[in-house]
């Protein structure tokens, strides 16, 4: 299927200002994931039990959010891994330091 196939069969199912706003919309969204990629790329603060975060280590504020499974010895000799705690790691993006929390953890909007 050629690109005019497509265009000829989107302009049936489609109305000229749908497809404008469809466009509008994914234009947004991507400006949106790349604010996002840039955000991951420099960080983010977060705080736990209202107190932000800051790294022990080298007292920086920018973080990478991410989680990690607590396992057991009998859960993992049985195979039930997935049953196994979570909890939330924050990863310094100066440093590199890994902060393990087990409650909450939610980023600050600025």
């Amino acid at each position: 299927m050629n690109w005019k196939t497509v265009r000829e069969w989107l302009k049936i199912y489609y109305s000229r200002e749908e497809l404008d706003r469809l466009r509008k919309q994914g234009e947004k969204d991507a400006e949106e994931m790349a604010l996002d990629k840039m955000l991951d790329k420099n960080g983010r603060e977060y705080k736990s039990n209202d107190i932000q975060v800051t790294c022990i280590h080298c007292k920086h504020a920018k973080f990478g959010l991410g989680q990690a499974q607590l396992n057991t010895r009998g859960l993992t000799f049985m195979g039930l891994d997935w049953l196994n705690e979570s909890v939330h790691t924050l990863i310094c993006k100066r440093c590199g330091y890994i902060h393990w929390f087990s409650g909450e953890v939610s980023e600050i909007k600025e």
